[in-house]
């Protein structure tokens, strides 16, 4: 009987094993189930049992927030896998003996939406493979600490020296179309940039825009390394404030804003181009560090200052894609504006997109914001945008100036071509890392004139050089794309040409084919003849007396026109003066006179003089000159001539083919010059000069 109750007991007890042959005990008692995978299902994770945690001081951009991430994850593949049960009776596994261990590259998802305004966002990785049931996936935390404040958002005055839009183009090269340009291209990612620099609290976007635009181009010219750094503080601080003009050109020219911080005035590119094109800068950031604003507060004579030269200014337009693509290939960066709205950013796709306005008419879109464009994309979907969807794919490479190298709001970004903010001119710069020494113009103050001429119409003005001073260049404003123009430097009967083709409505420093000295102060003319499509189009200053209200500031704009001689077309004095510019360099040679006259002499005999000296100045009264006066005189270079001197024998200067005469224009000196054959130059009539004063103020 015991025999038959123990085999009994061992029967039950294989039945109860058999029945609980997939449970296992763990030392404590729990039960476990155990199930076998292939080696295709992840069973796993390495290393990630603590969560991971991410802390920064803003929201990136999704795609640089995730250069914080683990790039791969090592898994374990397949094998033994032990189940228990939670709380809510779900398998959880306690135990895998894998199969094998697996790196896996990896991307990460948000588990929110990541456009939305949240401090803590969560991030789990996207996998493509099965993973075995219960498995917790690892988890990265992002914890948004702060936000980055944006600086003031100033208005910016789309008329405050802009071009006509309709005349916006630049040249692509002949037969270039958009579909023979790359479909992308990253000038951040190619390395061609500088830092991304950060406009703090200020409005001063327009002057970071305008100086990332020259950076650039030094860069891509060779001129410079990623290490170059201009000042932008000295660029906003003299667009609002006096200079020290040597040569009394801009005297009276003005911008008065009523005491206001000029560093929250806005303003945008082109104006800013205007003003270094006046020989405003650029100047090295060590010289004139951001951190001085806002107690930056330089003498005068610090204005023409640097050691480089903004030598040609091209407007484009964004909506001609390929022309601006060029322009950017060409230089490195265009400056921009556009209406920027946070609510218009996509933090997940890191792009930007303005929808169009509900009432364009009512509520037209105003740009509040200047950046750089640096790169585009083609490809880039219409679908990453948050705002709305664009007409079509495609994307522009912003770079802004809040801070920060990598890709988001702060410091790069995409901007849909199609967006409705990105309505103003766009601007690429030439410069120099030479420049000339001294420059003669009357146009400082922002605002543009025009006129509409035809072709062959002659534009001139009328300089004052000083003496002994090498006339080498002019710069000279034109809106008619596709123009040609003649120029012609004269002084007296001397002159110089160049010649130039307009690609880019804008602003050009054309050298001259030679230098014309001004032995003394002279008279200058300097005259171009435009011929193109039509509308052809002058630049000239504004209107004498401009007040305007941009941002809560007042701007009170005023200009002395008519300085020098003031704007001519076809011989009509305008009442403006033209936006015209005239270089120089100081002679290598002294012109000094080293034989004078005496002040009582009245004639001058047959052959009466002889010598060795090169520069003879006649004394201010009716000298008569007589026949063969200096024929004796063989190394004589220049004589003035002033025009109190009527009386000259017609082979006074027989024998002298190297001559040259000074005078004042229309005088007899001229007139005998002219008729012999002789190089006359015009001088300044000494009777009729004004008061040059120390500074434009």
């Amino acid at each position: 009987m015991r025999r038959t109750r123990g085999m009994f007991a061992l029967l039950f007890c294989l039945v109860l094993l058999l029945c609980l042959a997939p449970l296992a005990w763990a030392e404590d008692g729990t039960a476990y189930e155990a199930r076998s995978y292939g080696t295709d299902v992840i069973v796993g994770f390495e290393g990630v049992d603590s969560p991971l945690t991410v802390d920064t001081d803003y929201k990136y951009a999704l795609i640089e927030l995730e250069k914080e991430f683990p790039a791969a994850l090592t898994v374990y593949m397949g094998g033994t896998v032990f189940y228990a049960q939670d709380d809510s009776g779900l398998p959880v596994i306690h135990h895998a003996e894998p199969a094998q261990t697996v790196s896996m590259d990896v991307r990460w998802e948000c588990l929110e939406d990541y456009d939305e305004e949240l401090d803590v966002f969560h991030f789990i990785p996207a996998l493509d493979n099965e993973l075995a049931e219960g498995l917790a996936l690892p988890v990265v935390t992002v914890n948004v600490l702060g936000e980055i404040q944006r600086p003031p958002m100033p208005e910016i005055e789309e008329d405050m020296g802009l071009f006509l839009q309709d005349a916006d183009m630049y040249y692509a090269g002949e037969g270039v179309s958009e579909s023979a340009l790359p479909a992308s291209y990253n000038n951040f990612e190619n390395g061609n940039l500088p830092p991304v620099r950060n406009q703090g609290r200020y409005g001063t976007c327009w002057a970071f825009g305008t100086i990332c635009a020259a950076e650039a181009d030094l860069i891509h010219d060779g001129a410079a390394d990623t290490g170059i750094d201009l000042s932008e503080l000295h660029l906003a601080y003299f667009a609002f404030h006096d200079f020290y003009d040597e040569k009394g050109c801009n005297i009276g020219d003005t911008i008065d804003l009523d005491g206001a911080d000029y560093l929250n005035a806005g303003n945008g590119p082109f104006f800013a181009a205007q003003i270094m094109s006046n020989m405003i800068g650029p100047v090295q950031e060590a010289d004139v560090p951001y951190s001085l604003a806002p107690s930056y507060a330089p003498s005068p004579s610090e204005g023409r200052s640097g050691s480089l030269q903004i030598t040609n200014l091209y407007s484009c337009s964004t909506t001609d894609r390929a022309s601006t693509k060029q322009a950017i290939l060409d230089h490195g960066a265009v400056s921009t504006s556009y209406n920027d709205q946070s609510a218009y950013y996509s933090a997940t796709y890191n792009s930007y997109y303005h929808p169009p306005a509900e009432d364009p008419v009512k509520n037209p879109i105003k740009v509040n914001h200047i950046v750089s464009i640096v790169g585009w994309d083609d490809s880039f979907s219409r679908n990453n945008f948050r705002a709305g969807t664009p007409e079509g794919d495609g994307a522009w490479l912003i770079r802004n100036s809040w801070g920060l190298d990598g890709y988001g709001h702060s410091g790069y970004f995409w901007m849909s071509y199609y967006d409705k903010g990105l309505i103003s001119a766009s601007f690429a710069l030439d410069v120099s890392s030479s420049r000339y020494q001294h420059v003669y113009s009357y146009d400082n103050a922002p605002q543009i004139w025009y006129w509409t001429v035809k072709g062959g119409d002659a534009i001139e003005q009328w300089f004052q050089v000083d003496a002994g001073e090498e006339i080498k260049a002019v710069g000279i404003y034109c809106q008619t794309a596709g123009a040609n123009l003649g120029i012609t430097v004269t002084c007296g009967n001397v002159s110089s040409e160049a010649e130039l083709t307009i690609g880019a409505p804008g602003y050009y420093v054309v050298p001259l084919s030679a230098p014309i000295t001004a032995i003394e102060k002279s008279e200058v003319n300097v005259q171009y003849v435009i011929t193109g499509p039509s509308p052809l189009i002058v630049n000239a200053e504004g209107p004498n007396t401009l007040n305007r209200k941009i941002n809560d500031i007042e701007y009170h704009i005023r200009y002395i026109s008519n300085r020098g001689s003031g704007l001519i077309i076809e011989g009509d004095l305008k009442g403006k003066d033209a936006r015209i510019k005239l270089f120089t360099d100081d002679s290598p040679e002294r012109f000094t006179p080293d034989f004078i006259l005496p002040a009582d002499l009245t004639k001058i005999e047959n052959e009466a003089l002889s010598g060795s000296f090169l520069y003879a100045v006649l004394p201010d009264m009716p000298v008569s000159i007589g026949p063969r006066a200096f024929a004796n005189c063989p190394n004589l270079s220049f004589i003035h001539i002033p025009p109190q001197v009527t009386d000259i024998s017609e082979d006074a200067f027989a024998g002298l083919d190297n001559l040259i005469i000074l005078g004042v224009d229309g005088s007899a000196a001229d007139s005998y010059a002219r008729e012999h054959g002789i190089t006359f130059m015009t001088i300044l009539d000494e009777g009729s000069t004004e008061e040059v004063l120390d500074s434009n103020g």
